[in-house]
Formats: structure tokens, C-alpha cells, sequence
């Protein structure tokens, strides 16, 4: 009997024949696992990486390495990564790269056009990829190495070149004065002295004259004459043919035409062919272009470089170090359009954030206000918070007049007052302005999505553009900023908490009260982003009855149960003994009542879930009474709510 092992639903239980035993598989149900919110997007300018393209970057080290270091300019992505990482390690970035389309890769010829290497993508940070070629680790193989730049090189060894052809000839004298050797048919003749062209000095000692006809074969420019190396055992003349005739031709199977004849009677030299040169060097320039392209037994393809073979005959030069040059970004010419890019196959710009779970995003220091409608339901859509700041300088009422014409009231915008902070950039040594957005990422890369980024330190500022200038907010300025739907970066001295940078509200851009903090839109992606799991995902074609104890129906429930039951366990929430990610209790309903026999007839399956978040204090308030005729109760138990209010009703 075959066949009797399968997972649930795959044989039909009801039409068996053969007699046997049958395990049939029962899989456990998926658990919801939450995507990351640490994960934030940009899209910019950069020096390196592919365009429009989800590029993943953790730490200013991968950025140098993935996108390139900092560059002080408008646009560039390595400046925000390096800003908001000094807020907290937890934050982590897709970068989509955008450019002008006058972005060019980093070429370098070798050889006379051998191989020419080209960076894999465009950008400045290809200018300093090197190439050199060494001796590989097998017998006539070479081995290229590029390097890139904070990289271990790549190494791409035993590149085959050609073997060189080789025959053994026997001799029974040396030459003397006016003897020739024709060697591929060209007549080397031997004189006493004053050797010119194809002549060679058979010297005053005849021991050596042989010595000195192969030296010469070796060592000469003369375009007619055979390069060759030799050796010498007794009677065995040894030659290898490096390069035939000078003039190009490859040493592997070139010099199998290679023969050695006597055309005197005082030389007793046997007559050889030389055979066995397999390969030409203009086979090894194709191969290393493969091995770099395609990648070897020893070393996968490059990372770094592209390359293309030649028709070059010239064997290589070892041990020399070539850079590539040429490299641009294709920034000067790019806008805050290009920032946006299209939401058509190839998707550009932010659209290439499709997809992509961020948690939030930025298009750096995009300012069309113009743009917002269409940011603000890009992110709707995809579950993200977008994070904007107005322009450097702007003023609390512009920036509100902004939020307003823009037609941004919606909890998926978060925008930030031109109040644009100072970082200090180590790559490029100085202290510098920068976009409030990027900050923004930065907090909420390392704030869990129940928390709001209010009054949480902004660790990396050193100064805003206001208190620069020894300037605070006052309470009016602020209230219009509370309760304008902005927000702003506050100096240490107006941080409720301490003497840290913080953002003033935490506030998103909606007029609804009850959906207007950061953290109802992370808590409500984060959570959307949930229910949309594969475990979730796997009820769709499954079957469901009329039955009140539907398996289907209380998988579901227990699903989603467990799920709130983890986000409400302290353990994932803040401290041991804490609050969880939501408060308790929560509310799953999927069973008759909201599945009725019609519904289910249609095909619909509805599971009712229903959260109470945690609430952000706002206002810590501090009723006080002193005096020496105060009297003192002191109650063991908590106080009740009417308790309160007759205690805050006594003290007004």
C-alpha cells in the first residue's frame, strides 16, 4: 500500500478501499507573530547602490559600505541615517536611491582594453574600487582581487592561463662563428663579436655560448625572434615558448608551432616541435571577466564590479594596482519630483516603499507641501507614518497654514515645525543642520509603537535653530502648536522630563482627539499589519458550518486570543512587572452572531477585535494643600473614582 501517510484534507477519508492503516497529518495552527516598527524608509540621493530599490541599511557602517558616507547636500540619505542612529541602536532603514539619470559607474581599462571593469552600480563611492591582478594558487593561473573600500577584497583565484608550449632537443657541440640555428623559421646567426639584429656573441669561452643564445632569445626586442624560457641538463636542451615571434600571438597554443632545426654542420642539434600550449591569453581575459561576472568554485560573483573581456593577446601584468574613475551620483539635478517618483511598473521614488512593512517614512527634505495629500495616502495605504518637517526657519504659523491648505487632517501624517536641530556629523567632521524628520525616524525606530514620542530624549542634538539664538517657546506658541496638529523639537530647558531635546506633542496631523498621538498610528499598523499575517491569511479557502461549535470559527477566536493575550503580558511590554503593549481586557468575537448562515453562504468569514490602547499622560497635575491647620488621612486603599472627584470638587 502506497500513499498512507498525508497531511489533513488530502485523501478522501469517506471513499477508502484499501484495507491498511492511514496517519493523517493534523497541522497546528499558525501563531500571528507582529512585524518589526523599527524599520524606517527613505528615499534620497546616495553615492552607491542600486536605484529605486529597497536598499538595507542598520548602522552608518552599513550606510558607508551600501549607500556611502554622509554627504553635506540637499536630498542625501547617509546624512539621515547617520542622525537619526545617534538617537538609539534599534532603528533600522530601507533606502531607495533616486537620481537625476546623469549618474554614471566607475570604469578602468586594463591593459589596453584586456578587461575593463565597471562598477556594478553608479556613484562616487565606485572611484575608490581597486583591481589588481596576482599569481594564482594552481600552476599557470593568475588571480584578480578587487577591493572596495571598507571591504574585505574579493579574491577570484586559479583563473587558468595558457600552458605554455614546450620540446626537448639533444646537442653534441657548441656553435661556433658563423653558425646558424633557424628557430620557427628565423636563422640566428652566432659571430665572435659585434653581434647585431639576429646575431649572438658566441663570447671567448664556448662552455657558455649556449647560455648566451638563449639569454638572447629571452631578453630581445628584435620583433622576429622567439621569447622563450630554457633549461639545461646535460645534453637536453629545454625550451618553453612564452610569446611567439613578438608579435601578439599567445603562448599556449601559438607556440605549438614552435620548431627547432640546424642549418650547420658544426652544431649537432636534433630537430623538435614544440607541443602541448593549450589557451591563449585572449582566453584568459574571457575567463577572468567570467569568473568576476559569474563567480568561481572558490569566490560567488562580485559584489562590486562588472566585467567585460577584450580581444588582447598581451599577457597580464602582475602586481599592479589599477583604480576605477569616473564614478557621479546624478544628484544636482534631483527634485522634490523625483523624490515622489511613479506608482507604475518600474515603480520610482517612494512608490518603491510598496510592499516594503516599513514603519515609517520620509522623502528627504522634500518641501512641496503640495505633496502631502498624496504622502498622506500613499502611507493609508500601506500601513507607514509618514514623517515631514517644513522648511529651515519656518515659523509656527506658516508651518500651521501648511498643515491646514495641505489637506493633511489624518492621524497618517506626522509634521514637524522648521525648527531644524544641529548634529555633529563625524565622517565629515563638523557640526550641521539637518532636517527634523530625521530625528523623527530616529524615535520612533526606537520607541516600541505603544509608546509616544513625547518628551522621549533626542540623543545626537546638540542645538535647534531656536535655541541657538538663547530663544524658548512660550506656553501661548506652544499651545497653538498642541493643539494645531504639528509638532516641534523643544531645547532642554522646556523638556518636562529633563534637560534633553524632545518633541513637544507627539501629535499627529488628525483633528479626531482620540486618534490624534503618534502611537494610535504605529499601534494601529502595527496590529493591522497583524491581522493581515499568513496565519491569518491561511483561513481563506477553508470551510466553515452553521454549527455553533465551528472548529473553524473558534481557531480564528483562539488565535487572535493568544495573540492579545501576548501584547497584554507585561513581558513584552515595559519592565518586568509593567504594562503589556495594550491594556486589558480585549474583545475577540467570531462565531454565529457576526456569521450568520447568509454571511457564510457569501463566503465571509468576520472576526470582530477590539483593543483599548495604553493612554499617553499629557498632563500630570498635582493638587497641593499645605498649611499648619491641615488635616491628614491616610487611606490604605486604593480610592475609588467618586473618591476622586469629590477629593479634586473639595479642593476647587
Amino acid at each position: 500500500m502506497t500513499g498512507n501517510v498525508f497531511l489533513d484534507g488530502q485523501q478522501n477519508l469517506a471513499a477508502l478501499t484499501v484495507p491498511g492503516v492511514y496517519g493523517d497529518i493534523i497541522l497546528p495552527t499558525g501563531m500571528i507573530l507582529g512585524t518589526p516598527t523599527n524599520i524606517e524608509g527613505l528615499v534620497g540621493v546616495a553615492s552607491w547602490g542600486p536605484l529605486n530599490a529597497l536598499i538595507p541599511v542598520s548602522k552608518p557602517i552599513d550606510a558607508a559600505t551600501s549607500i556611502g558616507s554622509p554627504v553635506i547636500r540637499s536630498y542625501d540619505m547617509a546624512s539621515y541615517v547617520a542622525a537619526a542612529c545617534q538617537v538609539g541602536p534599534a532603528v533600522g532603514f530601507f533606502c531607495v536611491r533616486v537620481s537625476d539619470g546623469t549618474d554614471v559607474a566607475a570604469t578602468v581599462s586594463v591593459q589596453s582594453g584586456a578587461i575593463t571593469l565597471a562598477g556594478k552600480y553608479t556613484g562616487t563611492l565606485g572611484n575608490g574600487i581597486t583591481f589588481s591582478i596576482q599569481n594564482g594558487s594552481a600552476k599557470n593561473s593568475y588571480m584578480g582581487v578587487v577591493a572596495f573600500p571598507g571591504l574585505v577584497p574579493e579574491q577570484f583565484n586559479n583563473v587558468a592561463g595558457p600552458t605554455p608550449a614546450s620540446g626537448t632537443a639533444t646537442f653534441a657541440a657548441n656553435p661556433a662563428a658563423n653558425d646558424t640555428l633557424t628557430i620557427a623559421g628565423t636563422a640566428i646567426t652566432f659571430v665572435a663579436s659585434g653581434a647585431t639584429g639576429t646575431q649572438v656573441n658566441i663570447g671567448s669561452s664556448l662552455a657558455v655560448t649556449l647560455s648566451n643564445l638563449l639569454t638572447f632569445l629571452q631578453g630581445s626586442t628584435d620583433a622576429g625572434l622567439v621569447k622563450c624560457t630554457y633549461s639545461v641538463a646535460g645534453s637536453v636542451l629545454t625550451i618553453t615558448a612564452n610569446q611567439f615571434n613578438g608579435t601578439g600571438a599567445n603562448a599556449g597554443t601559438g607556440g605549438n608551432s614552435l620548431t627547432l632545426a640546424k642549418t650547420s654542420t658544426a652544431i649537432t642539434l636534433s630537430g623538435a616541435t614544440l607541443s602541448g600550449g593549450v589557451g591563449t591569453w585572449q582566453t584568459f581575459w574571457t575567463n577572468l571577466a567570467n569568473a568576476i561576472n559569474n563567480g568561481t568554485a572558490y569566490h560567488g560573483p562580485s559584489q562590486f564590479v562588472i566585467a567585460t573581456a577584450g580581444t588582447s593577446t598581451l599577457a597580464p601584468t602582475l602586481s599592479t594596482t589599477l583604480q576605477l574613475s569616473g564614478g557621479t551620483d546624478g544628484a544636482s539635478g534631483v527634485t522634490d519630483a523625483t523624490l515622489m517618483g511613479q506608482d507604475v511598473t518600474p515603480r520610482k521614488g517612494m512608490y518603491a516603499l510598496r510592499g516594503s512593512n516599513c514603519d515609517g517614512f520620509t522623502l528627504c527634505d522634500l518641501s512641496t507641501s503640495a505633496d502631502y495629500a498624496a504622502i498622506a495616502s500613499f502611507a493609508i495605504g500601506e500601513t507607514m507614518l509618514p514623517v515631514f518637517a517644513t522648511t529651515s526657519g519656518d515659523t509656527t504659523a506658516d508651518t500651521l497654514s501648511i498643515r491646514i491648505n495641505s489637506g493633511i487632517d489624518t492621524p497618517w501624517f506626522w509634521l514637524i515645525k522648521g525648527d531644524w536641530p544641529t548634529f555633529y556629523d563625524s565622517y565629515n567632521q563638523v557640526s550641521r543642520l539637518i532636517n527634523p524628520s530625521a530625528f523623527g525616524l530616529g524615535i520612533i525606530g526606537n520607541l516600541s509603537p505603544q509608546q509616544s514620542p513625547l518628551n522621549k530624549p533626542l540623543q545626537g542634538i546638540s542645538a535647534t535653530q531656536t535655541t541657538q539664538l538663547g530663544q524658548t517657546y512660550s506656553d501661548t506658541e506652544l499651545s497653538q502648536i498642541n493643539t494645531g496638529g504639528i509638532d516641534v523639537i523643544l531645547g532642554p530647558n522646556s523638556s518636562p522630563g529633563g534637560y534633553y531635546f524632545s518633541f513637544a506633542t507627539g501629535r499627529n496631523t488628525s483633528s479626531n482627539t482620540a486618534a490624534n498621538g503618534i502611537e494610535y498610528t504605529r499601534m494601529t499598523n502595527f496590529l493591522i499589519r497583524a491581522a493581515q499575517s499568513k496565519a491569518a491569511g491561511s483561513f481563506v479557502g477553508q470551510l466553515q458550518s452553521i454549527q455553533p461549535d465551528d472548529e473553524t470559527r473558534a481557531k480564528a477566536k483562539a488565535l487572535f486570543d493568544g495573540f492579545s493575550a501576548q501584547l497584554a503580558s507585561s513581558e513584552v511590554g515595559l519592565g518586568i512587572n509593567g504594562q503589556g503593549m495594550i491594556d486589558r481586557p480585549w474583545s475577540v468575537q467570531c462565531d454565529l452572531n457576526n456569521n450568520p448562515p447568509d454571511l457564510q453562504a457569501r463566503g465571509y468569514l468576520f472576526l470582530y477585535w477590539k483593543v483599548r490602547y495604553l493612554n499617553v499622560i499629557r498632563y500630570f497635575v498635582v493638587k497641593f494643600q499645605g498649611g499648619g491647620n491641615v488635616t491628614v488621612t491616610v487611606q490604605t486603599t486604593q480610592p475609588s473614582p467618586s473618591q476622586f472627584a469629590q477629593n479634586v470638587n473639595s479642593s476647587v
